[in-house]
């Protein structure tokens, strides 16, 4: 460590206030906006080592639109933050200070407390600033998008680790069908989280018998169908089968928040209690709009609001069950926003954003914040941790799956994130 790092991390931990100066590399380093007090270091709780591989889950949580990695993870220390956003920066004293850098975004202070491994810099060296396309990306794995694979991330890995003849490996809890638990050997679904899983749901106890009684003779397999037609009969069963798993679960938890995403984790815990029927993998795409090119500022804290407080209730939920140690929750955005805000005290689409690991995992920051001095042309940070790095870390990390046999490339996963 250098004399002058020295100096800095002495500055930071005295609480010496803004007017310090932090030389490192020249035109790499930045000045101290607000320093972090003694009392405002974290100090998160200590980490629960994970169980066994063979008893492990995973729970993603997808923040479809753009979610800043800047207003999620602040680098509350760095002046050309502010230079940069002068209609969007949080102030600096605001923050939940993580380390001397970057700090949590001021409703995340549940999350803060709890503790939580963050990835900032999380993308590819080519982005594109398609939502649909950088989706498709991160769904089927696909960093550079020139794969294009038939399968999707989760849906390779569910293949992996599930049983053919599980009801379900992987679940999705939307209203489509989820391109990245696309699989070729396991069954993977997309349900309804507003029905609880069930299939169909009618008040009149006959009208719903009648109607399961229609729709499970229909499913039953004819050697004269059409292949189409064998299909859409199997797709019937598999639902049919699954919504006869979902009356079984355990009871739904209290505490929840009564909003779409604490609806669709409510159902996601009860799932991943559930050690009957084979489940591995539940993906939420939240249904919240993280595309804040206008009014960021409050927008963005209203998400955070509600991400913290879902975060927390099934964290508390998941506890209860006696799943801390089997359960890994992993949120991701497609991209980032641009750095500089816009007119509209907005932010527009940007490249690399930040990536949230929590569970069994060690708090703090892995990887490289991404630096806002070298900014590529549209002024998007550059990305400091490839997706495929971030995925090899929940397939090899997490599941003990060779990330080679998931991902194109041979990436690795991020050392010391799950807490062993």
């Amino acid at each position: 460590m250098s004399a002058n790092e020295v100096k800095r991390r002495r500055l930071l931990q005295a609480g010496l206030g803004a007017g310090a100066v932090a030389a490192i590399g020249g035109a790499a380093g930045y000045r101290l906006l607000s320093a972090a007090p003694a009392q405002r270091l974290w100090h998160p709780p200590a980490p629960v080592r994970a169980a066994a591989i063979d008893r492990r889950r995973l729970l993603v949580i997808e923040m479809a639109g753009g979610s800043d990695g800047l207003s999620m993870t602040v680098p509350y220390a760095d002046s050309r933050y502010r230079d940069l956003r002068r209609r969007t920066a949080i102030a600096a004293e605001q923050v939940h200070v993580i380390d001397d850098r970057l700090g949590l975004h001021p409703r995340l202070a549940q999350l803060a407390a709890s503790g939580v491994s963050v990835v900032p810099g999380v993308g590819t060296a080519k982005p594109d600033l398609s939502h649909f396309e950088m989706l498709h990306r991160w769904q089927t794995g696909d960093p550079e998008g020139t794969a294009r694979t038939d399968t999707g991330f989760l849906g390779r890995l569910c293949d992996h680790l599930g049983d053919p003849g599980a009801p379900a490996v992987g679940v999705a809890l939307g209203a489509g069908p989820s391109p990245a638990l696309a699989c070729e050997r396991v069954t993977t679904l997309s349900v309804d989280h507003g029905t609880e899983g069930l299939f169909p749901v009618f008040e009149d106890d006959n009208i719903r018998d009648a109607w399961l009684a229609a729709q499970r003779a229909m499913a039953h397999p004819d050697r004269a169908d059409a292949p189409t037609f064998a299909t859409a009969r199997s797709g019937s069963a598999a639902a049919l089968r699954f919504s006869d798993v979902a009356a079984t679960l355990s009871p739904a938890a209290d505490g929840y928040p009564d909003s779409d995403l604490g609806i669709q984790l409510r159902l996601a815990a009860r799932l991943l209690a559930d050690d009957n029927h084979g489940l591995r993998i539940v993906h939420v795409p939240m249904g919240a709009d993280f595309d804040t090119h206008t009014a960021h500022p409050d927008r963005y804290a209203d998400l955070m609001t509600d991400l913290d407080d879902c975060l927390a209730a099934v964290r508390r939920d998941l506890a209860a069950r006696g799943l801390t140690d089997r359960v890994l929750i992993a949120a991701y955005s497609e991209f980032g926003r641009r750095v500089p805000d816009n007119d509209s005290a907005g932010l527009d689409h940007g490249a690399a954003g930040t990536a949230l690991l929590l569970g069994p995992t060690n708090p703090g920051v892995f990887g490289e914040p991404p630096s806002l001095r070298n900014l590529d042309a549209d002024d998007n940070l550059r990305a400091t941790v490839d997706m495929a790095e971030f995925y090899a870390t929940i397939a090899e990390g997490w599941f003990g799956v060779p990330a080679t046999d998931v991902l194109p490339g041979t990436p690795r996963p991020l050392p010391g994130v799950i807490a062993v």
